[in-house]
């Protein structure tokens, strides 16, 4: 049977024994609903007396309420019981008692000492840890969890109509996996962990620290795995920090000293999977199926300071300072250029020249030639576990905060301030306020003067300043040459955070970093003043090959696990005394793991006794998968719209334009004429739905049309169809539904857009795509809604105030849909010429 066009090909791993499929687009995009689980256990919040005792005590917890303030909230339940259910806890303290009878459910806490030797004596420290088969055993045997993970290879095709291509999505559609799997016995699986550690502050001044490690299973969707519930991020281990002696600090061996408290320390957390990891071991998952699992951490995620420990490398100061290859100092800013790949098998032949040489200076030379510290990386105790490898590239780190936040947004602050008077700060600043609303962006009322530290924000940051800045610079300056490496950075960056990757734009990708490295190594004299050989910059050669390997970039970012800091804040706060903060710390959060596992248990109960509900109708008036309209406004009549748009030529002949529309768009072979007292009704909200080029699934635009909203008009853009395949652009001016014999029909008013094709110089050097006011007669002034295929952003284009605008930019880069659909729609044109 010959392919349909978007048919999805999966190929399996020859250790599965499942042979290849083929499925419709619309049958792989939609996982297979799951018969309702039958709960283990029909009293899911024992050792609470009752399900209430059990949710008011996890309210408690999540508010973070102290002793006094829970033993008030005990004592106006009990007030208020209406004997329905039974409230049986009586105190703070008993709460706390179920709290520790309940931490069962859990993996609990160990603590160990370790001692690590410093100028020939030897320094204890405590490691509080989950040994981590433990937690790969919960996983792996959890029933709710059974049906979601993943435990062979794939491959993956999709048919464009005339050839099938592969992509990337989950870690177990990349080569990675496919290759380990290859190298275990025929008859076992993969348990693929990322572990994340960074520390962090938890006090305001910083005196105070945490160091948590968290593991996440790779073998989950994303959606599960970067979660909070069952099966996503797990604290596991909270390390020693050394205290800093300043008579020490710096010196090399203090540092080596450090470096080897961690990897000691993480010892602990690990050494449990050792054994399995060269023998595997047999369990009876959670589908009843026994497996033999092979435990193997092969995500390291972290910012690049972390890595340099987790690689066991040296770091900046090193010949050779990147944890993945023996690129060198003075080489980090060519990104065309492919360097040899750090190695277990490299390192382990260099310790054993070390341990042949008779001098500490001999062994020091050869270990700084790799710049490796001479301790032995605790990873390399695993089978099948490659440290260098495992430690990926970070959009967090490496791109928003990093070669953007430090370097690139720094150089056109400069820039800025180089101009004659504040003028060009405050275009720049001017136009972030003017930005478009939008529900996936935030919005700033300036940048240049102020100071970020969320890596969000200065995502969005670099995606607007081309947008704000395209004319504030001379074109022959060096701050205008910095814009055009600014687009290709855009470029490699949208292509880098894409959701899928298929083998097209993983080589667009990459054509994207070569050009985003020539631009930057132009021969520019101002540019030549700023060095870019840093590490952040050289880790984008690395960005395609991590994602090729493991998955696409959200598999290996640090986001997920960088929102776990701010509980972890919260209980040192609110729930210490400030003192052994570690006990206390972890004691909240295992009650809190406690309860998720309670919540989970609760709602798989819930969802076994609820009976099927059908779905009522919306009481919308327009809905279809689509498209809906609400804010729904007071019925009009035609004479009054017009009369309360006197002064907009837009609703000039509104009546009879409107008329025509109809007309043209219904066909029914009579002209279709309306009344000044005929009835519409408008609208000011709609949400479109559409199918992302970028996800391949449905994604919602959530758009106003408001002369009114929150205190300020907002009327956004759209893209629609014109015809089959004829897309253009409008301004959403007025939403309504009208009727024509008895049928309703939802019609916007619109400023039509047209795109400019004949492109100034700074456009096209820019790779800006410029749209226009149709003032011509044939421009359409009415559009039926359910042409309009999402919404877009549309920044004005120059210093025009915002009513009489007639030129914008289409901002391609909200997200990867828009970014894929103007790659498409206009070749080139987004792209440096």
């Amino acid at each position: 049977e010959s392919p349909q066009t978007n048919d999805i090909k999966t190929q399996f791993h020859p250790n599965s024994g499942i042979p290849p499929k083929v499925h419709s687009f619309e049958e792989f995009g939609h996982r297979k609903v799951s018969e309702t689980p039958v709960p283990l256990d029909f009293s899911p919040w024992r050792p609470f007396q009752s399900r209430l005792d059990f949710e008011v005590s996890e309210f408690a917890l999540q508010a973070g309420l102290s002793d006094n303030l829970t033993t008030d909230l005990i004592d106006l339940l009990q007030r208020c019981c209406d004997q329905r259910e039974k409230f049986t806890i009586k105190s703070s303290s008993e709460m706390k008692q179920l709290w520790d009878l309940a931490s069962v459910k859990s993996l609990k806490f160990e603590k160990s000492s370790i001692a690590v030797e410093y100028q020939g004596k030897p320094k204890d420290f405590d490691v509080h840890y989950r040994p981590l088969w433990d937690w790969v055993e919960e996983i792996a045997t959890n029933q709710d969890l059974s049906s979601e993970i993943v435990w062979d290879a794939q491959r993956l095709w999709k048919f464009d109509g005339s050839k099938w291509e592969k992509f990337i999505e989950e870690p177990w559609s990349a080569s990675a996996w496919w290759n380990i799997q290859g190298k275990l016995p025929a008859d076992s699986k993969p348990f693929f962990i990322i572990l994340y550690a960074d520390k962090n502050k938890l006090s305001s001044f910083g005196t105070q620290k945490g160091y948590p490690v968290i593991a996440r299973c790779a073998n989950l969707p994303s959606s599960i795995r970067n979660g909070t519930g069952i099966g996503g991020g797990r604290l596991v281990g909270w390390l020693p920090i050394v205290d800093e002696d300043p008579a020490e600090t710096g010196k090399p061996g203090f540092v080596n000293f450090k470096n080897a408290v961690w990897h000691e320390s993480v010892r602990k957390i690990i050494e449990s999977l050792i054994p399995h990891s060269q023998t595997g071991c047999a369990l009876v998952c959670g589908d009843d199926v026994t497996r033999s699992l092979f435990p193997i951490p092969f995500i390291l995620s972290a910012d690049y300071e972390e890595q340099c420990v987790m690689a066991l490398i040296r770091g900046l100061g090193g010949l050779c300072p990147c944890p993945k290859c023996f690129v060198s100092q003075e080489d980090l800013s060519d990104l065309s250029v492919q360097f040899q790949l750090r190695t277990p098998v490299h390192t382990l032949e260099i310790f054993q020249q070390v341990k042949k040489c008779t001098t500490q200076v001999e062994k020091e030379n050869i270990l700084k030639e790799f710049s490796l510290r001479p301790h032995m990386n605790v990873f390399l105790d695993l089978n099948h576990v490659d440290p260098y490898f495992a430690c990926s590239f970070d959009e967090l780190h490496f791109d928003s905060s990093g070669l953007w936040g430090d370097h690139l947004f720094a150089q056109f602050k400069r820039h800025l301030d180089a101009l004659p008077g504040r003028a060009g700060s405050v275009t720049v600043d001017s136009r972030y306020a003017q930005m478009p609303r939008w529900s996936k962006l935030n919005h700033f009322n300036s940048v240049t003067g102020t100071s970020f530290n969320d890596g969000s924000k200065h995502r969005d940051i670099s995606k607007i300043f081309i947008f704000a800045a395209h004319d504030v610079f001379d074109q022959k300056s060096a701050a205008f040459q910095l814009l055009r490496a600014l687009r290709s950075y855009l470029n490699m960056t949208m292509y880098g955070d894409l959701v899928i990757q298929t083998d097209s734009t993983i080589e667009s990708g990459r054509s994207a970093v070569n050009n985003f490295s020539g631009m930057i190594l132009v021969r520019n004299e101002e540019l030549a003043k700023k060095s870019w050989n840093f590490i952040k910059m050289h880790y984008h050669v690395h960005l395609f090959d991590d994602i090729m390997a493991k998955g696409v970039s959200q598999v290996f970012s640090t986001k997920p696990n960088e929102k776990m800091h701010g509980p972890l804040r919260k209980i040192y706060h609110h729930r210490t005394n400030f003192k052994n903060i570690a006990d206390q710390i972890l004691r909240i959060q295992h009650q809190f793991m406690v309860a998720t596992v309670i919540r989970a248990g609760l709602d798989t109960l819930d969802e076994y006794y609820s009976a099927p509900i059908d779905q009522e109708e919306s009481d919308l008036q327009y809905f279809s998968k689509h498209f809906h309209l609400g804010s729904k406004c007071q019925p009009i009549a035609l004479q009054e719209v017009e009369n309360a748009h006197k002064s907009d030529t837009s609703f000039s002949r509104f009546r009879i334009e409107l008329g025509k529309f109809m007309t043209g768009f219904l066909r029914v072979g009579k002209e279709i004429r309306f009344t000044p007292n005929d009835i519409i009704t408008p609208f000011q909200y709609l949400n479109i739905n559409y199918q992302s080029m970028e996800t391949w699934e449905m994604e919602t635009d959530q758009l106003r049309c408001n002369p009114n909203f929150y205190n300020q008009p907002r009327f956004d853009f759209v893209m629609f169809q014109k015809s089959e395949g004829n897309f253009s652009y409008a301004q959403l001016l007025y939403m309504f539904d009208c009727s024509v014999d008895e049928k309703h029909y939802p019609v916007a008013c619109i400023q039509h857009y047209k795109v400019v094709l004949n492109r100034s110089a700074v456009d096209r050097r820019l790779g800006l795509v410029r749209i226009r006011k149709d003032f011509s007669k044939d421009a359409p002034k009415f559009i039926p809604i359910d042409s309009v295929v999402r919404g877009i952003v549309a920044p004005v284009a120059g210093s025009a105030s915002e009513i009489s605008v007639t030129e914008r930019f289409i901002f391609d880069v909200v997200d990867g849909d828009m970014f894929l659909r103007i790659k498409k729609l206009y070749p080139g044109f987004t792209d440096t010429q």
